[in-house]
């Protein structure tokens, strides 16, 4: 301050009257403009630091709001979880309560209930008793019926029952094919199934295997053509299987889908994954072919190339149409039995215009019949089941079905006794004579 007046002070007064007074004066006012001009540039920087200095806390303060609303959010959320929680554990309290009222009500009032459970777990008990009394057993006893599938209903009603998903599987059966019919149950209960019934075709049949506790019935419609054995080769043979019609129409009638199978079919796996849900009927093949067309007209070459002895059958109108015209056919005709009949209906239908049900064939290496099996027409020889059909004969039948490891004497070791004819053995003067058993 004092360097700065005394440069202005020589312009301003003139160096005679500028003395030491002056000098003085003018280093006061200096000293003061000093002091002033200083206070008022530390000012300005302690503004301007306090300004930084405000910015930066404001900043600080929006990030603390900032984490505050964040945190806030979180504890929130938190609150949500908790309270929803206690919500869901309240409602798990309410429904325990309410199970724990509805049994003590159910307790009170029903005595009934309790019975019947205290019958169920005695039952229990001794069904593991016989089940373990039943492993010490030999091996025939594995095959035993179980006693909670029906066997003894009369009529319609016995099919009816022991059908699984609206199907049942027939087996028709007379006196002379009893020991096929053994035969084909052991296959069965080996695959454990049990939704089949033994059609009885004749009186005595069906006796023996009532005795045998087997689920056989007869059909109220079906008169027994004959007591006596029918072969392929009987005259009253192609009037037995012309018969076979007439049951399997009324079980359609009732709504069963029906799978028929001859006697003489050994079943080594459950048929039932391959049949063709996109046809109404499903025929094994009559021929030495190993498939066949859908829906063709099988008669133009006068060869009835479907077979009735193993078929499936859906409950429609219109297959039961069919069967029943078939049967007139069988019946009023010179024809030999349903194979015929049925094959020649489906032409009619065919000529006519007239066909409103679809057919087609199962495989015919899987579903093999006589020829293609015992022929080995076949290269890989795996087949769902096997017809001895095409040996024309009780005894070559059985011959060739037990040198396929196909005929089971286990389940029903008295299976051999209805099997073959007395072995003839020649006499003395070279003439046969029939061999006891």
């Amino acid at each position: 301050s004092y360097s700065f007046c005394t440069l202005l002070a020589p312009p301003l007064f003139p160096s005679s009257s500028f003395n030491m007074l002056n000098r003085i004066q003018y280093l006061l006012i200096g000293l003061t403009a000093g002091f002033i001009a200083g206070h008022t540039i530390g000012g300005g920087l302690l503004i301007s630091r306090g300004a930084a200095e405000r910015k930066a806390l404001r900043e600080e303060l929006d990030t603390l709001k900032i984490e505050h609303e964040r945190r806030g959010d979180v504890v929130e959320h938190l609150k949500g979880r908790i309270e929803e929680h206690e919500e869901k554990k309240g409602d798990l309290v309410q429904q325990q309560i309410a199970k724990d009222i509805a049994l003590q009500n159910a307790l009170h009032h029903g005595e009934v209930a309790n019975e019947v459970h205290i019958k169920a777990f005695e039952d229990h008990s001794h069904d593991e008793e016989d089940s373990s009394s039943m492993n010490s057993d030999s091996s025939e006893a594995a095959y035993e019926e179980p006693k909670l599938e029906p066997y003894n209903v009369v009529g319609h009603e016995l099919p009816l029952r022991r059908a699984q998903d609206n199907s049942i599987i027939v087996i028709p059966c007379n006196l002379g094919y009893i020991s096929f019919a053994l035969n084909l149950v052991c296959s069965l209960r080996k695959l454990q199934i049990t939704n089949y019934v033994l059609l009885a075709m004749d009186k005595e049949v069906l006796k023996q295997l009532q005795e045998r506790e087997l689920p056989v019935y007869s059909d109220p419609d079906l008169p027994f053509v004959t007591e006596k054995t029918a072969e392929w080769a009987e005259s009253n043979f192609h009037s037995l299987v012309c018969t076979k019609l007439v049951p399997v129409t009324n079980l359609l009638k009732k709504g069963l889908n029906v799978l028929l199978t001859d006697a003489d079919i050994t079943w080594r796996k459950n048929p039932f994954s391959y049949v063709r849900q996109d046809l109404s009927l499903t025929f094994s093949i009559g021929s030495c072919h190993k498939s066949l067309p859908d829906n063709a007209d099988l008669s133009k070459d006068k060869i009835a190339k479907l077979n009735t002895g193993f078929y499936f059958a859906k409950s429609t109108p219109a297959v039961i149409s069919l069967f029943e015209r078939a049967y007139q056919i069988c019946k009023k005709g010179s024809l030999t039995g349903d194979q015929p009949a049925i094959n020649t209906a489906i032409h009619q239908d065919i000529q006519s215009g007239n066909r409103k049900y679809t057919y087609g064939f199962f495989n015919g290496c899987l579903f093999a019949n006589g020829c293609v099996f015992f022929k080995h027409l076949c290269e890989e020889e795996d087949p769902v089941i096997v017809h001895a059909n095409f040996l024309v004969g009780r005894k070559k039948k059985i011959r060739s079905l037990q040198k396929h490891g196909l005929w089971d004497l286990t389940c029903h070791p008295d299976i051999d006794q209805y099997s073959l004819p007395p072995k003839e053995e020649k006499k003395d003067d070279g003439s046969k004579k029939k061999k006891k058993q």
